[in-house]
């Protein structure tokens, strides 16, 4: 059920018939597939990603807490701005972290996680 390449569009569509119990599991391995929104696949992942922001955010805080500038970047644009207002709080401290510039990101990034910490206000 998860994308074989790229291009792989029909896939997700297939996950969007799954119910939770079973598409819930496949959240880490799809998130995957937005690390680069260049990518066919990636938009309809990040859509079917959104319909489960209790389920992602732990899963966003990881990717955040990693060393990747693009799917950090990524996370910034596509899946923190959708998120309930309470859930980006439980993003706040490694969004501070990263904003705070110590961690080595791309100045790029870093302005992101300045940017998301402004709207991170109810």
């Amino acid at each position: 059920m998860i994308p074989k390449d790229k291009f792989d569009v029909e896939a997700v569509e297939r996950l969007k018939t799954l119910p939770a119990n079973e598409l819930v599991p496949l959240l880490p391995e799809l998130m995957t597939w937005m690390q680069d929104m260049n990518w066919p696949v990636a938009k309809p992942v990040v859509e079917l990603l959104v319909t489960y922001p209790n389920e992602m955010t732990p899963l966003i805080d990881n990717v955040l807490a990693g060393d990747d500038d693009m799917w950090v970047y990524w996370c910034f644009v596509e899946l923190i701005p959708k998120l309930p207002f309470y859930l980006k709080l439980v993003l706040a401290e490694s969004v501070e972290q990263i904003a705070s510039g110590e961690r080595g990101f791309h100045e790029d990034v870093v302005e992101l996680a300045q940017e998301a910490l402004q709207n991170f206000e109810p």
